[in-house]
Formats: C-alpha cells, sequence, structure tokens
C-alpha cells in the first residue's frame, strides 16, 4: 500500500449529557462515561492521526449545557476534531460551541483540506420524521457541485445518517436517509475519487458499497445496536463494546480498522441515575 496521505479516527453518537450521571434502561453505562473513555483511549494511542471526525449526535439533547459539557470533555482530545451534525444535535448550538467554521444556520456543510485529501460534510437532517433522515435541496445541490468539479484530490465525505438502503427494515423504514437515492445520484460523478462515505447513527460498525462507491459506519461510546435480516425495531447489542476506526486514506485506497475499549466500569460509590425517557 501506498504511504498514507491522511490517517484520522471515525468516532460517532457520544450523545453526552450534562448530567454526568444520566442514562437508559437499554445502556451498560452512562453515555458521558464512554465518551471520556473514548477521549483517554484517543490520547494514549501508540501512534499518532492527522485529525478525529465525529458523526453526528455529540450530545443526547440539543440543549446549551450538554454541548457545553460535550466541550468540556472533547476538548480533552490532542488532534483537531471536525464535526457533523446528527438528529440529535441542533446545528447552531452546534456551530457556536464545537465547531467554529463557516456561517450558523440551519445544516452544517464544510469542506477542507489534510494533506491533499478533500472532505466535505454534509448534514443530513432536512424534513424528516426523526430519527430518519432527508438532504434538502440545497444540500444536494451543494454536494453536487463538490462532486462535479473538476479536482484531481482524494474525496471523503462524511455526513450522520445511514444512506444506503440494507434491506434490513429497522435501518431503512425507520433510520436511514429517505431520499437516499437523490444523494447516491448527486456524489456519482466523484466516483474515481471517492474514498469513502463515512456515517455515523447506527450505533455498529457498517460496510456497504454501491457502484464502487463504501458507505461505512463505526460503532458508538454509548451503546451499540443490532442490525439483521427482519429486524425491525432498534435493539441494543449489550455484548458489544464501545469503539472507534482508524482510517487511512492513500491516492488510490482505504484501509479501515475496527478498535474497540473496554466497557467503561463506574466510579466508587458512584449513583447512576436511570432516565425514564
Amino acid at each position: 500500500m501506498q504511504e498514507p496521505l491522511v490517517t484520522f479516527l471515525h468516532i460517532s453518537d457520544t450523545h453526552i449529557h450534562s448530567n454526568p450521571n444520566h442514562t437508559r434502561d437499554f445502556a451498560q453505562y452512562p453515555p458521558n462515561w464512554g465518551a471520556q473513555a473514548l477521549v483517554e483511549t484517543i490520547n494514549n494511542l501508540p501512534f499518532t492521526v492527522d485529525f478525529v471526525l465525529h458523526t453526528g449526535d455529540v450530545v443526547y439533547d440539543p440543549v446549551p449545557e450538554m454541548y457545553a459539557t460535550a466541550r468540556d470533555i472533547l476538548s480533552q482530545i490532542k488532534y483537531p476534531v471536525h464535526y457533523v451534525a446528527g438528529n440529535h444535535d441542533a446545528a447552531g448550538a452546534l456551530q457556536n460551541t464545537l465547531i467554529q467554521k463557516g456561517d450558523v444556520g440551519l445544516q452544517v456543510n464544510y469542506t477542507f483540506e489534510v494533506n491533499g485529501v478533500q472532505f466535505a460534510v454534509v448534514d443530513s437532517n432536512g424534513a424528516a420524521t426523526p430519527p430518519a433522515g432527508h438532504f434538502t435541496e440545497s444540500q444536494l445541490a451543494w454536494i453536487s457541485e463538490v462532486c462535479s468539479a473538476d479536482d484531481p484530490r482524494p474525496l471523503v465525505i462524511a455526513t450522520h445518517h445511514n444512506v444506503l438502503q440494507s434491506g434490513i427494515p429497522w435501518l431503512d423504514d425507520y433510520m436511514s436517509v429517505k431520499n437516499w437515492d437523490e444523494f447516491h445520484r448527486a456524489i456519482l460523478p466523484a466516483k474515481k475519487r471517492i474514498r469513502g462515505v463515512f456515517f455515523g447513527h447506527v450505533h455498529q460498525h457498517i460496510d456497504m458499497v454501491r457502484d464502487g462507491i463504501l458507505y461505512a459506519s463505526t460503532v458508538s461510546s454509548w451503546v451499540q445496536f443490532w442490525s439483521y435480516p427482519k429486524l425491525n425495531k432498534t435493539t441494543a447489542d449489550r455484548g458489544m463494546e464501545p469503539g472507534y476506526s482508524l482510517v487511512m486514506i492513500t491516492a488510490d485506497q482505504t484501509f479501515i480498522r475496527r478498535c474497540r475499549f473496554p466497557i467503561p466500569q463506574p466510579p466508587v460509590d458512584d449513583d447512576v441515575t436511570h432516565a425514564a425517557r
């Protein structure tokens, strides 16, 4: 394999809460414990990366105090972090607190370059009933312009929702982008230079390929979900550890290593409040 142009970590779905002990009955520990363990894991890796890509659901609810907590935790990462807006996020609050790049608006779309590789972040939170996603006409026009440009650089695209259909009802009918085919057609002109479309939302490692374009998700730092044929509801995978993905991009290839870390253990004498919601 050629020498990597870019090496980054793909993380997602931290769901950080202003209450450090908030959790849900399907989870094994509070999301803040997982986020802090993720930060410590990243900072102690025996190698360096160029940056961290967070593909959304940074917080549990899109309110200012949760973003303040997220900033306190995630700012400890010793690498630059680039954020995607998830369905649990508010674009303006995410922009003001963590991204601080471009205009504060209803969507979070932006590009950046690292070592000759172009990255395009496109918001998938259009008009759809959550947790499903939708790309607005302006978002589709924006990513189409990026992908139609006469540009030789390798391209990586990041969004939050799962895009392609999988044949699994829970993923396709409940979680996915509703106008997935329009998005896929919009990025097809750049298929030869696309090194991957990275997403979150599904709380599991999934790889899908269509027309030679790789779509890849990563696990959450909090709770993981199952997907298997005919599954039609959200089902926690309680045996799956939290984790992240190591991604290396070369001029003509993508390498992904799925990584996990131990389930965080409770602090001594700490009571966990299980939220009913």
